[in-house]
């Protein structure tokens, strides 16, 4: 089975880890956001593209997450990427929260905003595109 094209944009992202990291330093950048045009907090930037048997990550590094591995979808904001790190504390985007499993005993959570225009962001349209494919 050949696996179709969905969506595809640019994305900014980070994995959990990453911005537990930066809670305990970054709290000026945060703050910053909030009055700048500066980008939400991540830490890799890229292209991602939505396909009917996965998440595809290409930038500066590279992730792929097959739909089958996926446990976790989830539009919101969070202890890590609280809403008070962005600008108008997200009234017009929230991140996307990606729980998946790499082996048995492992698992790894990003989070993505995708297509960041500096105000809004295309999240809830491949929100509910993920979520449609998950079913």
């Amino acid at each position: 089975m050949v696996a179709q094209k969905m969506l595809e944009g640019n994305v900014l992202w980070s994995y959990d880890h990453e911005l537990t990291n930066e809670k305990r330093s970054g709290w000026f950048k945060k703050i910053a956001g909030l009055f700048s045009f500066l980008k939400p907090t991540h830490n890799h930037e890229g292209n991602i593209l939505l396909a009917s048997n996965g998440l595809f990550i290409t930038g500066d590094e590279h992730l792929e997450l097959p739909l089958s591995h996926i446990e976790e979808v989830y539009m919101g904001f969070d202890d890590l990427f609280p809403a008070s790190s962005v600008k108008n504390f997200g009234l017009f985007w929230q991140p996307i929260r990606i729980r998946s499993t790499i082996s048995r005993s492992e698992s790894q959570t990003v989070y993505l905003v995708i297509n960041h225009t500096g105000i809004f962001s295309d999240n809830q349209t491949w929100f509910n595109t993920l979520i449609s494919l998950l079913r």
